[in-house]
């Protein structure tokens, strides 16, 4: 909408790229209903110019609805220069009642107007306006005469009591019928918003239990894969093993032999990484460290290399995106190998280091690794790179005379269903 700039440049700061915030509404009609209000004074005061009447009253009413959205923009509230506001109206429009005929004035019907904006501008507080008007009738009244001049006695319409109980009926009624239709709007959203509540709690018990049920048969695929996998594997080493014992004279066949061994082997490790990928917690961050971690003292245990673990800060939860687990196994296991074979490292420390939105695991040796040259890189530091990038994980390599540190930067995001 047109107004949609204006208005919105008042709102205070933390309103005006949030409309979700829940006083962002409040604010918004106060805006707009001072924004429209100066609009449509001006235009009165150049009406009232027009036709030869001081406009000063309508000027001073435009600054003072001008203050309320100075107020909301500087200091993030209205209620005070809205009195103000409120009271300042009050006295104008009595200046223009009190010099064109008092209860018997047509600008009487400037206090119904009055009103209405009240009514519109501040829903909370706005049927307060109802007793000023009232209030305002009733002094405008005490200080009219009792006949007007040029009016007869005997007329109806020249009792100010007739005139004040006409005004007095219409603004109980349009404050009336206002507040009743502020009040059943604001039972109807109400409403609404038990409803939604409702459809997100039966939502939400209905992705609990789907994600429970999800949760089963992946842990019952994971069991049932894992021990026939096992089974098959396990035979596969034993008959090349046999097979390499019967067959000990014909050294031909034995590298054969080993590389079926060593395959098998290495197949089984690789299976127990994706079987152990499907369990519901492996995207918990702090479960997959302690699975590096525990992967890490029993690699290094073969060789004489010291291996520590280390959580930087307290973890915040959350979960890891779809597949950043396996990937973050297969880039620190390949990386723990590096630094066996390429390092030349006596200690290595993995540590987690949790933050708002993401994690980072680091893995810091105590040797120096060989930078990748052109295209082709070397022990495997581009396949990592490729992967951190396929997979939108941050990548960081860092040399110093203490050693090489690898960082990868993972994103979390929060969990809702418990």
């Amino acid at each position: 909408m047109l107004t949609d700039t204006p208005v919105t440049f008042f709102l205070p700061a933390a309103l005006r790229a949030d409309k979700t915030h829940p006083r962002y509404t409040e604010f918004y009609v106060v805006a707009t209903t001072c924004v429209f209000g100066i609009a449509l004074l001006f235009v009165g005061a150049a009406v009232m110019r027009y036709v030869g009447l001081p406009p000063l009253g309508l000027y001073i009413n435009a600054a003072l609805a001008g203050g309320i959205l100075l107020s909301m923009r500087w200091f993030g509230h209205y209620r005070i220069p809205m009195s103000l506001t409120a009271i300042g109206s009050v006295f104008i429009i009595y200046g223009f009642i009190r010099n064109t005929g008092m209860i018997f004035s047509i600008n009487v019907n400037l206090l119904h107007m009055y009103l209405v904006v009240a009514l519109l501008a501040d829903k909370k507080w706005g049927w307060t306006g109802v007793l000023v008007c009232l209030g305002a009738l009733v002094y405008v009244y005490f200080q009219t005469p009792a006949v007007p001049s040029g009016m007869h006695p005997a007329s109806l319409t020249s009792n100010p009591l007739y005139a004040l109980s006409l005004h007095v009926f219409i603004a109980v009624f349009i404050g009336g019928a206002l507040a009743y239709g502020h009040y059943t709007g604001e039972q109807s959203r109400l409403t609404i918003h038990a409803l939604q509540n409702q459809k997100i709690s039966l939502l939400d018990e209905a992705v609990r239990q789907r994600t429970e049920q999800l949760n089963t048969m992946r842990q019952a695929v994971a069991a049932d894969f894992h021990d026939e996998t096992g089974n098959v594997l396990a035979a596969i080493t034993r008959q090349a093993a046999l097979l390499e014992m019967q067959l000990c004279d014909q050294p031909e066949v034995l590298p054969i032999l080993k590389a079926i061994s060593d395959n098998s082997n290495r197949l089984y490790a690789s299976s127990k990484d994706f079987l152990w990928d499907l369990h519901h917690e492996s995207d918990q961050p702090e479960v997959l460290f302690q699975y590096l971690t525990a992967y890490g003292q029993q690699y290094y245990n073969q060789f004489d290399i010291a291996f520590s673990a280390e959580l930087i800060g307290e973890d915040g939860g959350g979960q890891l995106p779809p597949f950043a687990s396996l990937n973050l196994i297969y880039i620190f296991k390949e990386a723990m190998g590096n630094v066996v074979k390429h390092a030349g490292a006596t200690e290595v420390t993995l540590a987690l280091r949790p933050a708002a939105h993401e994690v980072t695991y680091i893995l810091q040796d105590n040797g120096r690794w060989a930078e990748p040259e052109g295209s082709t890189g070397h022990y495997g530091l581009q396949n990592m790179r490729h992967r951190c990038q396929k997979h939108h994980l941050g990548f960081g390599l860092h040399t110093d005379a203490n050693g090489t540190r690898i960082e990868i930067t993972a994103p979390v995001h929060t969990t809702f269903i418990s």
